[in-house]
């Protein structure tokens, strides 16, 4: 049909039946569209919008709950020149269940199955449960073909959570899970698409509710954890769950966190933050931090990948208080070296410890530093950066000599300068003798 005025929205009316499923399929049009069903009280049903540039563009609609005319308005944008609007209107038949939000069939999580199939490429079902607010809800599918798709769907956000498609698998069962923020949820599954048709594809799902989750994801809802606590157990319930513990500490001291993940996908991951800043960490299942305050939090999630199917995960996170910092970790808070000959005790408790000696330079002086070579699997030993007082780092090499690494050179100004001594090799996580000497000229 001629489409000659942008501004009159099209109308058209079909007489609709319960359990049966219409598609409305655009065949020439290359605009934007956007598509209202309306039932034959005349309350929206639903509301479609998007560009018809792949054509043909087709919409599905079932899950009518009464008998009459439907109403289907179709408006565009602006044009310039009539353009036709080329379409077809198709009843596929009977549809177990529906496809629109408003008229999900209800489902009510238990261990029985739930039986359907997809009719027909690119229809899908719609189910409405209730929920309990801070429940995990899984569902558990097994399909016929490839080409499947799940998801839980916000109804008051109106966007997918936890959304599983099956082009990227060749598995033909899939599960997914997510935290109920609400009291209604719903789930779609989608069973058929193009590799399949016309043949309908059956599938079953099973909806459970998972219970509580285990951990707060929140520092206001963290898990409290008493001074001294070693371990703790705790489960990734979804894919993006993240478990929260507040950590009882003593300031200054060093800690490492370390998760250790059950024998099954998915690997955990380990975060920390101070109360009120946000959590970092290095995508790894170990983590230390120098907590300022008496309190810190620690977090765990999973590797995040998207997996077909999503099993709960257990983990056992462990604490180790690796002592009371030796050194400042700063150019403030370095100790300071006061020669001419002194030695000086270094402990690097972890890779984020950095141990600052300070010491005070006359011009054209010159230092020696060095300690006790370390045999090791890659030959590093402890690293000794040179700075001056702007925190500029300083040229000094190092030699192997002997039994020992040995660091000269010859400062031209005179100031504070200091050492920032570090390790990045785990066989270096020791107690390092330094010697400092002031040379003469």
């Amino acid at each position: 049909m001629a489409w000659t005025d942008p501004q009159v929205t099209l109308r058209f009316a079909f007489l609709g039946q319960v359990g049966r499923h219409y598609d409305f399929l655009i065949e020439e049009y290359q605009r934007w569209i956007i598509m209202t069903l309306k039932d034959p009280s005349g309350a929206v049903l639903e509301r479609r919008e998007g560009f018809s540039g792949a054509l043909p563009v087709t919409t599905h609609w079932s899950g009518f709950t009464q008998e009459g005319f439907y109403t289907l308005e179709v408006s565009t944008e602006p044009f310039e020149f009539p353009r036709n609007l080329v379409f077809r209107f198709v009843d596929q038949g009977p549809d177990a269940h529906g496809d629109l939000l408003t008229t999900a069939y209800p489902w009510l999580p238990s261990e029985q199955p739930l039986m359907g199939q997809g009719e027909h490429p690119g229809e899908r079902d719609v189910f409405s449960f209730s929920t309990v607010a801070g429940h995990v809800y899984s569902m558990d599918c097994d399909f016929a073909h490839q080409g499947w798709w799940l998801s839980f769907f916000d109804p008051v956000l109106s966007y997918a959570v936890s959304e599983v498609i099956g082009a990227n698998f060749t598995e033909l069962q899939a599960s997914t899970a997510f935290k109920a923020p609400a009291e209604r949820f719903l789930a779609m599954v989608r069973a058929n698409n193009s590799l399949v048709a016309p043949s309908p594809s059956a599938y079953q799902c099973r909806l459970k509710d998972e219970g509580a989750e285990d951990h707060g994801e929140r520092m206001e809802t963290a898990t409290a954890l008493a001074e001294g606590t070693t371990s703790v157990a705790g489960r990734l319930d979804f894919r993006t769950d993240f478990d929260v513990f507040a950590l009882s500490v003593q300031p200054g001291h060093h800690y490492r966190a370390t998760c250790e993940p059950s024998a099954t996908p998915p690997d955990c991951r380990v975060l920390a933050a101070a109360p009120g800043e946000d959590f970092d960490g290095f995508d790894d299942i170990v983590l230390a931090f120098k907590p300022a305050g008496t309190s810190h939090y620690v977090g765990v999630q999973g590797d995040r990948v998207l997996r077909a199917r999503w099993t709960s995960a257990p983990y056992t996170l462990r604490f180790e208080d690796l002592g009371l910092d030796d050194h400042g970790d700063t150019r403030q808070t370095a100790t300071p070296l006061t020669g001419p000959s002194q030695t000086v005790t270094v402990h690097i408790s972890d890779f984020i410890d950095a141990d600052y000696l300070s010491f005070q330079a006359v011009a054209n002086g010159r230092y020696r530093l060095s300690g006790d070579w370390r045999d090791t699997s890659t030959g590093e030993q402890l690293f000794s950066t040179l700075y001056d007082a702007q925190g500029r780092s300083i040229r000094a090499p190092g030699q192997h000599v002997g039994s020992r690494w040995v660091k000269e050179f010859t400062l031209p100004t005179a100031g504070t300068y200091y050492f920032a001594m570090t390790a990045y090799l785990r066989e270096n996580l020791v107690d390092h003798t330094v010697l400092f000497e002031v040379l003469d000229p």
